[in-house]
């Protein structure tokens, strides 16, 4: 299986995506995972379920048209203390 498809499967697995997500859809491309992750809300949600209170979820605009058209949550983030969250996230590997 092709490493973008088994990194699709692993977001399912872990919650992030829904199982019936385009990502694993017979049709998908690599293209479908990269628009999954190209503005960070699901790095955001990663981390959260990694690291519980990690990531204010309230903070998170999850619309998926709103958040493709702002600046990129994982980008705001850091700004705003990221780099805090970034340690506790290599704590846990």
């Amino acid at each position: 299986m092709e490493e973008w498809r088994q990194c699709g499967r692993w977001l399912i697995d872990c919650k992030v995506l829904p199982p019936n997500h385009r990502v694993v859809w017979p049709s998908a491309a690599v293209f479908d995972l990269a628009q999954a992750l190209r503005d960070g809300v699901l790095l955001c949600q990663m981390l959260h379920n990694l690291s519980p209170g990690s990531v204010d979820l309230k903070e998170i605009n999850f619309r998926p048209q709103m958040s493709q058209t702002s600046a990129p949550v994982w980008q705001s983030l850091v700004c705003r203390g990221g780099p805090e969250i970034l340690n506790q996230s290599q704590d846990l590997s």
